[in-house]
């Protein structure tokens, strides 16, 4: 009979490989807002567009700030910093406030970002991301999602799901989360995300949260 000093230690068994991790897709406020305007049919509806279009516009004025490259001062937009972002979609816009004379309003580069029209500059981005599909004139899911490899869910239903997070169940939100349902309430497209019995307290949430 083997002794305990002569028991032999089991075998550990030899460690798994890890798989790489891949990056995940961070997506913009534009780009999120975008994305939960695609309704079921895989189309952005005519009652909608006309709110995206300005709320684009405005998601990539809200980019901007939040990465302390642009802010108000005394109602008029401004520099904090010029340097490049090296993303396009915000490049762009850096070039616009520096070769205007004069600064504007907040409602006037809006309009003018507006006026150059991002719907399609948007489809064309999130199509690259693989983030979207486009087949036939109509929008289609990658699933699952990068940005949430572990659930078999689509973008749009990532984005949903958190900012329900934030506005039924008290979790937290961070500063591109208030400027994206800030956008939503302001273009009245929280129903995009709400029921209506949900919607008024929902706004009075994104108010406070503000």
């Amino acid at each position: 009979m083997e002794t305990e000093s002569t028991v032999k230690p089991e075998s550990k068994p030899a460690p798994r490989a890890k798989r790489p991790v891949k990056s995940k897709v961070k997506l913009t406020i534009p780009e999120k807002l975008f994305i939960l305007t695609i309704d079921d049919q895989g189309i952005i509806s005519k009652s909608v567009k006309t709110a995206l279009q300005r709320g684009l516009a405005a998601a990539r004025l809200a980019e901007l700030a939040l990465a302390n490259k642009i802010k108000l001062d005394n109602d008029r937009l401004a520099f904090s910093d010029a340097t490049p972002t090296g993303d396009p979609l915000f490049d762009e816009i850096l070039v616009m406030l520096t070769t205007e004379k004069k600064p504007h309003k907040l409602s006037f580069w809006v309009q003018a970002i507006e006026e150059k029209g991002s719907v399609k500059q948007m489809a064309s981005r999130l199509v690259e991301r693989k983030v979207i599909v486009l087949e036939k004139k109509r929008y289609g899911w990658v699933s699952p999602y990068e940005g949430f490899p572990r659930v078999n869910a689509s973008a749009k239903y990532s984005i949903k799901q958190h900012l329900r997070g934030i506005l039924l169940a008290g979790e937290k939100a961070e500063a591109p989360d208030i400027a994206l349902l800030t956008l939503l309430k302001a273009g009245r497209l929280l129903r995009l995300v709400l029921t209506r019995d949900e919607r008024k307290s929902a706004n009075k949430k994104v108010a406070a949260l503000l």
